[in-house]
């Protein structure tokens, strides 16, 4: 009877160990450790693997602007400049009215309005300026083609033709309706390809770059004696000399293209820029002449201009230049 009880009890025993090593084990098993809280993202260092990732992040940080203060005149330079949405739409610049020289101009291109260069030199360029007469941002040029050979007319940005930042067309300017006016001088902002900037009222105006009247006829009805000259040059002045003001405003003359041929017919382009007028600024002229001596050898070993005479007047076009703030029509008229 002892014996059966001892061993009933060692059963119990063995049995109560078992199930509480089981329930032991299941508390294990069921038990979810503490997790410490996630670091904030600042304090986690970016994962570099992912090469698009990270130039993703250092592109939004490199986008990124602070604040404008009325001291801060940002650079406008290619990388900076805000695009323009489409051709007719100005991008907007970043520099506020308060941090901009000179006050607010009473007359100026409306926001839109698409201005060209005119009477810098073919050989020359205008700058276009961060702020109203501050630091060059870039430069305009002008290339004009030949009419007979049907060449482009184009204004090319920047410091030269192969460095240059964009090639736009001749009327390519895109004013952004903001005008200032300085002591001696006025100022519209424009956009410019990827740029924008200011450039000097004086060599900016709209114009139909499409539309070249035909002015022969009257052309040779000033000229006082034959349309004929010894050298180019004489000839090109007696035809400026029809459009040039000597009064109040004094024309600015310009060539705006170098003389250059095409089966013996010379053209060159001029600009005059003055007129007694409150609308029309002044006229881009076309003028074809006809060389009577040997013109390809005088293009490729000598002076187009003096080398290949004498020079007979053959036609003359001119492209109406208006005021900026007066516009220009479709047909090329000024407003």
């Amino acid at each position: 009877m002892t014996n059966r009880f001892v061993a009933v009890a060692a059963f119990c025993a063995l049995a109560l160990s078992a199930l509480s090593l089981f329930v032991a084990l299941s508390a294990t098993g069921d038990q979810t450790p503490a997790v410490s809280p996630v670091p904030p993202s600042s304090s986690v260092p970016p994962d570099t693997d992912d090469s698009s990732d990270a130039e993703v992040a250092a592109e939004s940080a490199a986008t990124t602007e602070a604040p404008l203060s009325p001291e801060t005149v940002p650079s406008v330079t290619a990388t900076s400049a805000s695009p323009a949405s489409d051709a007719g739409q100005p991008a907007v610049s970043p520099v506020p009215d308060d941090a901009l020289p000179g006050t607010p101009a009473a007359f100026g291109p409306a926001e839109g309005t698409r201005l060209g260069v005119v009477g810098v030199t073919h050989d020359d360029w205008l700058n276009l300026r961060e702020v109203p007469n501050g630091t060059i941002a870039a430069t305009l040029s002008i290339r004009i083609g030949n009419s007979a050979a049907e060449g482009p007319s184009l204004l090319v940005q920047g410091p030269d033709a192969v460095g240059h930042l964009a090639t736009l067309d001749i009327v390519g300017l895109i004013a952004t309706g903001r005008t200032r006016d300085l002591a001696t001088s006025t100022w519209h902002e424009i956009q410019a390809g990827p740029v924008t900037g200011w450039a000097s009222s004086n060599y900016l105006a709209p114009f139909a770059s499409g539309q070249r009247h035909d002015v022969t006829a009257e052309v040779l009805l000033g000229l006082s004696a034959d349309a004929e000259a010894a050298t180019l040059h004489e000839l090109t002045d007696a035809v400026v000399a029809q459009y040039a003001s000597a009064a109040d405003p004094v024309s600015r003359v310009r060539t705006v293209a170098p003389p250059s041929t095409l089966e013996g017919v010379i053209e060159v382009a001029v600009d005059v820029v003055g007129q007694p007028d409150d609308s029309v600024r002044g006229y881009r002229l076309y003028i074809d002449v006809d060389a009577a001596g040997d013109w390809m050898a005088a293009n490729t070993d000598g002076d187009l201009a003096t080398d290949a005479g004498p020079y007979t007047l053959r036609q003359v076009s001119a492209t109406t230049l208006c005021y900026s703030h007066r516009g220009v029509s479709d047909d090329g008229l000024c407003n």
